[in-house]
């Protein structure tokens, strides 16, 4: 089985995000052998006109994603002819898409719907804001869904998003701790670094401790996220150790940054190894000056940006064309996968060109059980979804790459891209695709 793992740097507070690494990206291949030269030609003679099923597990940020870039691709490929045209799945167990940010919990006293993802628009995440302002609030003005009020001027991002707005740091001890300003705003500009240091208003830290935490700036400028030294050699330490090490005093670690490493890591520091903390603090402190400024949702994201998007994603399977949008089930569960094995001249299992063919889903309504074809699979799951699928199925534990996913804990949100071959972990829609999938269905399986 050829697998490659590609590795993308994202860091990002939410859970479909969620987990994260920077949008710098670096493939590494896995022990098995490349396909032979014939594999690859005879692949480039495939029936250009057959269509390629495409199943995508989960429908949270991850999987909305996944589903919005190949139904796009799709649609040029209607158009010119040039690649195989896809017929896309999307299932998800829960009635209705939007993973942890939709409204799958109540308030305390069960008058309200509680979001318990994604609350926040970070300035880095660019690929949302391209998304929102050039197909989804199109998409919204045509349908004129967004909202029930019957107003006739066109809907902007301004009535998705709040503008940007100043954050605070809460404690139980001692309540509000610190003040993030809107940095954009913030004069004077000073380089990265030293402008978060500056403006940032702590209520309560002593200037002798901010001082302490200056060493950190050696680690920064030394931890190049790129690059796989780097992380090798800032992996084999905890972030706690890490501070402890360089003199960051005990306050301004317990009251800075410990609660940046569990708002962005969702674990204490000494859980987390340095190189992860340093890559999130990068991608959502240092990047730039304007890095940490963060816009928020006006009203329920499941209701604001995933029913819209949902209805986006379904136009034109709905109207009887299943070659254009995408086929989304709800309550739809997935119990089980069929593979074909690839055997050699003795019988022996090769693991050359293994592959899911099928998809083993529950009704969840109905009770009953059915199959849906695949040609490829997308995993775009958490941490906790993919061990729970990976221990109840004896053809993925087969695989150490499927197996080692069942010794994790932690909330995710990478999503795992299984084509034929390939075993992918890719940053999230947040942030940014990766240029192979801009353009996905230009992916060979070899």
């Amino acid at each position: 089985m050829n697998i490659f793992r590609l590795v993308i740097l994202l860091s990002t507070i939410t859970a479909v995000v969620d987990a994260f690494l920077s949008s710098a990206n670096h493939c590494q291949t896995l022990q098995r052998p490349s396909p032979t030269k014939a594999a690859l030609a005879s692949s480039s003679t495939a029936d250009a006109t057959a269509r390629r099923k495409v199943v995508i597990i989960g429908a949270g940020w991850g999987g909305l994603s996944a589903a919005h870039s190949l139904a796009k691709a799709n649609r040029r490929n209607l158009t010119n002819k040039e690649n195989s045209p896809l017929e896309i799945t999307l299932v998800d167990s829960s009635p209705r898409v939007g993973g942890l940010v939709r409204d799958g919990y109540s308030s305390s006293k069960g008058t309200r719907s509680a979001e318990a993802g994604q609350h926040g628009f970070w300035d880095n995440y660019r690929n949302i804001f391209r998304f929102l302002e050039d197909d989804l609030l199109p998409s919204i003005n045509d349908n004129g869904d967004l909202h029930s009020d019957a107003a006739t001027k066109s809907k902007t991002l301004d009535d998705l998003l709040t503008d940007y707005a100043p954050q605070g740091q809460y404690s139980k001890r001692k309540g509000l701790e610190a003040i993030w300003p809107v940095y954009r705003r913030s004069l004077p500009r000073l380089p990265t670094g030293l402008a978060q240091a500056f403006h940032t208003k702590f209520l309560h830290l002593p200037l002798i401790d901010r001082l302490s935490a200056f060493p950190l700036v050696l680690a920064f400028s030394d931890f190049d996220d790129t690059h796989p030294s780097s992380w090798k050699k800032y992996d084999s330490i905890s972030f706690r150790d890490l501070c402890i090490k360089l003199g960051v005093s005990e306050r301004c670690y317990r009251e800075a940054f410990e609660p940046m490493v569990l708002t962005g890591l969702f674990a204490p520091g000494k859980e987390c190894s340095a190189a992860a903390a340093l890559g999130m603090a990068y991608f959502f402190v240092l990047r730039s000056q304007n890095s940490f400024d963060v816009r928020w949702c006006r009203g329920n994201i499941g209701e604001v940006i995933m029913d819209p998007w949902v209805d986006l994603l379904k136009k034109g399977h709905d109207a009887g064309d299943d070659r254009a949008g995408v086929d989304i089930r709800g309550n739809t569960k997935v119990v089980g996968f069929e593979t074909v094995t690839a055997k050699g001249s003795d019988g022996s299992k090769t693991g050359a060109n293994d592959k899911i063919s099928r998809v083993i889903c529950l009704d969840q309504k109905s009770g009953e059980e059915f199959a849906l074809e695949a040609d490829e699979v997308v995993f775009a799951i958490g941490a906790a979804a993919l061990n729970g699928i990976t221990r109840n199925s004896p053809q993925l534990c087969e695989y150490e790459e499927f197996r080692r996913f069942t010794n994790l804990r932690g909330t995710s949100g990478e999503f795992y891209l299984y084509i034929s071959l390939f075993l992918c972990i890719v940053d999230s829609f947040i942030v940014g695709f990766p240029s192979f999938l801009r353009n996905p269905i230009a992916i060979s399986p070899y």
